[in-house]
């Protein structure tokens, strides 16, 4: 069962993530989505809780049990930004949490 602490905490940090896009800041909007579908990975695989939001989407970006959507939605998420600050090729970070998201905790609206 989710702790509710948790589920409140990852639909706080995708709302977040939705208000910085709507302020222009997509860098902010990225990480913040990053974190919730991080957050949501640990809680919905009772993975180790000592890995960051980040290193819970790299290992599910590696992981060949996932479905292949969620592999990429994680890759996405952990692309690094070029030396323009641009990210490399078409990818929504807010489309790729929420997919995550639904994949682990689907009693989380997302």
């Amino acid at each position: 069962m989710l702790n509710p602490a948790a589920e409140v905490a990852i639909a706080r940090e995708l709302a977040l993530a939705e208000q910085a896009r709507q302020a222009g800041n997509e860098g902010r909007a990225r990480v913040c989505a990053r974190r919730a579908a991080g957050w949501a990975v640990a809680a919905g695989a009772g993975a180790s809780a000592a890995r960051t939001a980040y290193g819970q989407l790299q290992r599910i970006a590696q992981d060949s049990a996932q479905p292949a959507h969620i592999r990429s939605a994680a890759t996405h998420l952990t692309l690094r930004i070029t030396t323009s600050h641009q990210l490399p090729g078409e990818a929504d970070a807010l489309s790729d949490a929420r997919c995550i998201i639904r994949h682990f905790l689907p009693q989380v609206p997302a």
